[in-house]
């Protein structure tokens, strides 16, 4: 019994210290400080979802200075749709943007990033729409797991100690810039038609926030950034812009735009523009939504 209490009071103990750590951690340019500013901090009038292609795309202070608005980006490498939905509901509880950017490629409607999912788990707890999408993709024997607070922040602690003691990047909104390479050995590439899959999880949670967006009357923004990878026809863009055009959404398809493709130099590898080509894809971009 001693041994259990020792056991329980030290699982309480961990879980209210490292719960008020993340919930106050600053905003230091790395995907957990993002993802938590996203949560639970940040009151943006423009809110950016996606994956890396997103967070390393979109400068806010290039949005900021055109439209006289706020921003946040919120993208985080390696997520799908269910991480979108995650960050979209719980901005919500505390605040309603007047307009969401979400940009989607196709690990984000595949179920190829679901395991991926796990590195939500140090927020477990935090955020009921969160902890919503966390347990409908967890088997039984996870939702126990994650019901314990050693478990949860077992892979926590170093990332949350060097983010309070780091210089904080809060300047940035969100934005990661990748940095320019002094050569570029790549050069885009060609292909006719893409073979896609939309997963049934992934297509509900993209569901989710359109209707969320109507209901609340935000204006819902879908967006293919540039990359490379350019597919003529019959690709993900061409899915998208029939998703839109059913729901009535503006969508913006720089995927095929050569004013990117045909320069590699603005890439910082085959699928992310590096810090130059983002400023110049974002002030692209701004004058599209104006």
């Amino acid at each position: 019994m001693i041994i259990i209490g020792i056991v329980v009071g030290a699982d309480l103990l961990v879980g209210a210290v490292t719960g008020k750590l993340i919930r106050e951690v600053p905003d230091v340019g790395v995907n957990q400080t993002n993802t938590a500013q996203a949560l639970f901090a940040r009151t943006a009038d423009i809110l950016i979802l996606g994956s890396s292609r997103a967070n390393h795309s979109f400068d806010c202070k290039v949005i900021e200075d055109s439209l006289g608005m706020s921003c946040y980006n919120a993208g985080r490498d390696g997520q799908n749709m269910a991480y979108d939905a995650m960050v979209f509901f719980s901005y919500l509880e505390r605040h309603k943007p007047l307009i969401v950017i979400l940009d989607i490629v196709d690990s984000q409607l595949s179920n190829r990033w679901f395991d991926n999912l796990k590195e939500m788990n140090c927020y477990y707890g935090l955020s009921k729409p969160l902890d919503r999408i966390v347990d409908d993709n967890s088997n039984w024997i996870e939702k126990i797991k994650l019901k314990s607070n050693l478990y949860r922040y077992n892979n926590t602690w170093q990332w949350l100690l060097n983010a309070h003691i780091a210089e904080s990047q809060a300047e940035r909104d969100g934005f990661r810039p990748m940095p320019v390479n002094a050569r570029t050995n790549f050069n885009a590439s060609f292909h006719n038609k893409e073979n896609i899959k939309i997963d049934k999880r992934c297509f509900h949670y993209l569901e989710e926030i359109r209707k969320a967006c109507d209901k609340n009357h935000i204006q819902l923004i879908l967006t293919y950034t540039p990359s490379l990878v350019v597919v003529k026809n019959s690709g993900l863009e061409d899915w998208i812009d029939a998703y839109a055009k059913k729901n009535n959404l503006t969508y913006y398809d720089f995927g095929r735009d050569a004013e990117f493709y045909e320069h590699p130099e603005l890439f910082y590898d085959m699928t992310h523009l590096n810090a130059i080509g983002a400023k110049l894809f974002t002030k692209k971009f701004v004058q599209n939504l104006k």
